[in-house]
């Protein structure tokens, strides 16, 4: 088994350093998850043959879910790389007005299931799959997030 020169201590030291800077330069970001549907009470008339009401009354209602966390937020211009690596003869094109966003871990299993992310007053999609970061394990994640016409 290999041995380590950086302790435990200093492992935790330097994760903690790098938290203080995500909390100094994070700004709050709203998660937007799919609604959750709550059965009011359910339907004498239902047809589970042809899966639908004979009564049109709504026995179900719609619940959102938002979420907010503290995210670094970084503003991608077309002509710089977002990824490590990407270089310009890969012709990697973003869409105008891309961000890229690093979260901690619990921001991340939200970011995981969402759909939508609003965040300096617009709305984004999620367009990535996530990307981890940290010097001795995931600390944090990334995402690239494309702007929604509204």
């Amino acid at each position: 088994m290999a041995t380590s020169y950086i302790s435990a201590a200093q492992k935790s030291f330097i994760n903690s350093a790098m938290d203080n800077i995500h909390e100094t330069f994070a700004r709050e970001i709203t998660i937007i998850m799919n609604p959750i549907v709550v059965v009011i009470s359910t339907s004498p008339s239902y047809n589970s043959f042809y899966k639908r009401d004979l009564d049109k009354t709504n026995y179900s209602d719609l619940t959102p879910q938002s979420f907010t966390f503290k995210a670094r937020i970084t503003y991608v211009n077309g002509n710089q790389s977002v990824f490590p690596g990407a270089q310009a003869q890969q012709k990697i094109i973003y869409s105008t007005g891309s961000v890229k966003i690093k979260v901690q871990y619990d921001a991340y299993v939200k970011l995981k299931e969402a759909r939508k992310v609003d965040l300096d007053g617009r709305r984004y999609s999620i367009v990535s799959d996530y990307k981890p970061y940290g010097m001795f394990g995931p600390q944090y994640y990334s995402f690239l997030l494309s702007p929604i016409d509204e």
